[in-house]
């Protein structure tokens, strides 16, 4: 049987995925959870509203692992949530980092909904952030409508765009300004990207 997401558009799939993300946030009390840990910080492609799969990336302050894993007991109560990850550290700037991630059922996407949230330094949130903010002020929507069409034209046979990829995309369409399809996947693929 065919998804009944298959004939939306780029746009309508973004928009609706946008929506659906803010409701597996709510249908496993994310805020609510995590609160004692701090503010949580959204990121990525659901910061953006650049959605292309049911993939939610989030920020929290520093913690213990007994608090993340106390905010993963909650989480695993809930009938929709599948697993729930846990690791420490990552490359570069995610080594001190703790990182959780809940695998919640939800809607009809092909794959379940995947909450990325990585523990880490406020210095390093804002560093990484810093970026994203930038493109969401200069975005126009002639290039988030490129952008939101380019992910919908890579997405593979798991149904997600290429590993990594979101910020090379937008960084050659709003940095570099690039506009064609294979100019784009050439600037992905020579910043180590597999398109």
């Amino acid at each position: 049987m065919m998804s009944p997401h298959a004939e939306m558009t780029p746009e309508e799939r973004s928009r609706a995925l946008r929506r659906e993300a803010d409701e597996v946030l709510e249908l496993i009390r994310l805020r609510e959870h995590c609160a004692a840990i701090g503010e949580i910080v959204p990121t990525g492609s659901y910061f953006l509203d650049l959605m292309m799969y049911p993939d939610i990336d989030l920020y929290l302050p520093p913690t213990t692992p007994e608090a993340l894993f106390g905010a993963a007991a909650k989480f695993a109560r809930y009938d929709c949530v599948r697993t729930v990850d846990f690791n420490k550290g990552g490359p570069a700037e995610l080594k001190d980092g703790l990182y959780l991630k809940p695998v919640v059922e939800k809607g009809d996407w092909g794959r379940p909904w995947k909450v990325d949230i990585w523990c880490l330094a406020e210095s390093v949130v804002a560093e990484k952030q810093a970026e994203l903010i930038e493109f969401k002020k200069r975005m126009t929507p002639e290039q988030r409508k490129l952008i939101l069409n380019y992910k919908y034209h890579v997405l593979n046979e798991d149904r997600r765009t290429p590993m990594f990829s979101g910020v090379y995309i937008y960084r050659a369409v709003i940095d570099q300004g690039l506009r064609e399809f294979d100019e784009i996947s050439r600037f992905l693929r020579e910043n180590g990207i597999k398109v």
